[in-house]
């Protein structure tokens, strides 16, 4: 199904119509939550979970025909996030917390893991940086290994029309990440 069929179909009260939308976009929801902040994985569960409510307390007013429902369900998580990040700056002015990032590796770890780290760090940020259509499409192509033709049906576009969105993002990708690595001068 599309997402203006599943949209549909949740607002005429499907249940399977709800989950099946769930299923399609929890990864991404949750890739971008964990993302944002910084792997704090109870934080992104939490995140997760209050997009998805609110979600379900607005698809009513939503119009399938719309803009992507991925976006939507982008914007909505970004808010969550800013959420989190205010209530972390008021609990951190009453009593300093420790932060929510995850330690990070030391020298002890070896080189190898500081680089990996660098690695993964880097990659979050040049996708973040992404369109949320670029962004998903990588995200649907290379993690959930989604053809294009699916694809295509989940942005409502044509496979002409995702096959440049992928060439596209695979270079602002490409850019990006040589801009934001590391040179072995630094």
């Amino acid at each position: 199904m599309t997402d203006a069929e599943l949209i549909h179909a949740i607002q005429a009260g499907d249940e399977t119509a709800l989950d099946a939308l769930y299923q399609r976009y929890l990864p991404s929801v949750w890739r971008y939550a964990c993302s944002q902040l910084a792997g704090n994985v109870p934080a992104a569960e939490d995140v997760t979970s209050e997009t998805f409510l609110a979600a379900v307390r607005q698809i009513g007013a939503l119009s399938p025909e719309g803009g992507s429902v991925g976006g939507w369900l982008l914007g909505i998580a970004r808010h969550k996030v800013a959420d989190v990040r205010r209530r972390r700056g008021r609990e951190r002015t009453v009593a300093m917390e420790t932060p929510l990032d995850p330690p990070c590796p030391s020298a002890e770890d070896g080189p190898a893991a500081l680089e990996s780290a660098e690695t993964r760090a880097s990659v979050r940020r040049v996708m973040d940086s992404l369109a949320d259509d670029e962004r998903l499409a990588l995200e649907w192509k290379y993690l959930d290994d989604l053809s294009v033709r699916e694809i295509a049906v989940r942005l409502r576009r044509t496979e002409k029309a995702v096959e440049a969105v992928l060439y596209r993002a695979r270079n602002a990708f490409r850019v990006a990440f040589d801009r934001a690595r590391p040179t072995a001068c630094e």
